[in-house]
């Protein structure tokens, strides 16, 4: 069993047969449970799920700007 279906189970228990854990992001290294999701298997994978990797992405930049200047200002 991989990590990400380790974490999703977990948290969210069984996975059901025939389904795969992805990262939303598209990051494998990135673990977080809030960034895995479990999906149907389907010929269609990526176009189920790029929708949602290219949103992630942008709120991660958003995120991440946020708290730098939150830190700057906290100097």
């Amino acid at each position: 069993m991989n990590s990400r279906r380790e974490i999703w189970k977990k948290n969210h228990g069984e996975i059901p047969k025939g389904w795969v854990s992805l990262n939303l992001n598209g990051q494998p290294s990135d673990l977080r449970v809030e960034n895995i999701a479990v999906v149907p298997r389907s010929n269609n994978l990526k176009l189920i799920v790029s929708p949602f990797m290219v949103r992630i992405i942008e709120l991660e930049r958003e995120l991440n700007a946020l708290n730098k200047t939150k830190e700057e200002k906290r100097k």
